[in-house]
């Protein structure tokens, strides 16, 4: 796994690449920073990307970006002007990771009707027969209005590059598409990508991670999005999702999760879902709990802990409520509903910047039953309705040592 991370601070900083590696997606070894500022394409910050093996070396993509005015008093907080390119570095051992090696191989886009110089970033690359393919959340500018985007560009070698086309949606009111992912589930290709400013309500972040039906020729490098935007999480803390395919042919998503502010041993700020699979069911994704996950927690306690990892199991009924210590989980006309004003700040700050962070969510109307399983691990509550039917996540502070729990049909708890 591969990490945008600042490794100096608990805020926004110039950005790394941390990199950990894991046999399981359970239990991960620290193999320290993969990626850093070293050229004079990439000094600001080395942003997000995605990695693929070619011919037994991981190629590593990435947006470098440039800053055309600093910040004077911190060099380290977001200046002026972005100046943005997509660099690859190639390792022969996906361990080890020279700067000398890096190379531009999407150089700063001049057309700002096709791309955008500053916003375009996040290249996600995979292979498909003998070509491979890398999409880009871009914005473009049409009648002085800013659009989101995405950018479709091919390769024969992983190295060379021609940009191919663009998917773009009006209808989705965005003005910048962050972070992509385009891949195929049972023959129905799904779209996943960030939209920032989709939200608009002053009350939750505006930017969110969508996933949307997409009809897709590789051969022509032609997409048109057929399904308006869900959201792959209606905690709305999930930001930035990306996915691979695990040793069984599963389809799997980590995303990260922001905090307002650090942890509640100040020691850091933000961190990753648990791994979910993703599958496409009666023309509805489901985001479930993966497997290697859900089996740790197999020993069943007779009362709540929030000093360890904890799973409950739980039949709702519309008149149900649970209470996990100041963070309530009830239904309502058969949507999963979350209330955490009494566990999360009153104000939030993300990117070194003021902003909204809501705390009262929903789910939409649940057409599979009532069951939720609900996984309380230290600051993070993520809630997987009828197996991942909808998926509600929140990150929490202080949660207090008790569980109360009304009018629920059956219940069960687990620890690791």
């Amino acid at each position: 796994m591969f990490y945008q991370h600042f490794p100096y601070d608990t805020k926004w900083g110039t950005m790394h690449w941390g990199h950990k590696v894991s046999k399981d997606l359970v239990h991960w070894e620290d193999l320290g920073i993969a990626l850093y500022p070293s050229k004079a394409f990439d000094r600001n910050g080395c942003f997000s990307g995605s990695a693929i093996e070619v011919d037994g070396k991981l190629y590593l993509y990435y947006t470098g970006i440039i800053y055309s005015k600093l910040n004077e008093e911190n060099i380290h907080v977001t200046g002026e002007n972005l100046i943005a390119c997509q660099a690859l570095l190639v390792s022969e051992d996906g361990k080890y990771f020279s700067p000398d090696a890096k190379q531009v191989v999407v150089p700063t886009i001049q057309d700002n009707t096709i791309g955008d110089a500053a916003n375009t970033r996040d290249p996600k690359v995979w292979k498909e027969n003998d070509t491979y393919y890398m999409v880009l959340g871009s914005q473009y500018l049409e009648e002085e209005h800013k659009w989101g985007e995405i950018l479709i560009y091919t390769s024969k070698d992983g190295k060379e590059w021609f940009y191919q086309n663009r998917i773009t949606e009006p209808s989705i009111d965005s003005d910048m598409w962050e972070c992509p992912d385009l891949f195929f589930l049972d023959h129905q290709c799904a779209l996943i990508m960030s939209p920032e400013n989709i939200i608009r309500d002053g009350v939750n972040y505006p930017s969110q991670a969508t996933i949307s039906r997409l009809d897709f020729d590789p051969a022509a490098c032609d997409g048109k999005i057929v399904s308006q935007p869900e959201f792959l999480d209606y905690g709305l803390d999930l930001y930035a999702p990306q996915t691979t395919v695990d040793e069984n042919g599963n389809r799997v998503m980590i995303a990260w999760l922001r905090m307002p502010e650090p942890s509640e041993d100040g020691t850091w700020c933000g961190v990753f879902t648990y791994p979910r699979i993703v599958t496409n069911k009666n023309q509805h994704f489901y985001f479930s709990i993966h497997p290697k996950v859900d089996q740790l927690f197999q020993r069943q306690l007779q009362q709540f802990t929030k000093e360890e990892p904890v799973k409950i199991s739980v039949d709702m009924t519309e008149e149900s409520e649970i209470n996990i210590g100041g963070f309530r989980i009830f239904m309502d006309d058969h949507q999963v509903c979350t209330e955490r004003k009494d566990v999360f700040p009153t104000s939030a700050n993300v990117f070194n910047i003021s902003s909204p962070a809501g705390t009262s969510f929903r789910t939409p109307k649940l057409k599979d039953g009532m069951h939720l399983d609900i996984y309380i691990d230290h600051q993070v509550i993520e809630i997987y309705a009828n197996n991942g039917e909808y998926v509600l996540s929140n990150v929490v502070y202080h949660l207090k040592e008790e569980l109360e729990v009304k009018n629920v049909a059956k219940m069960k708890i687990y620890g690791i």
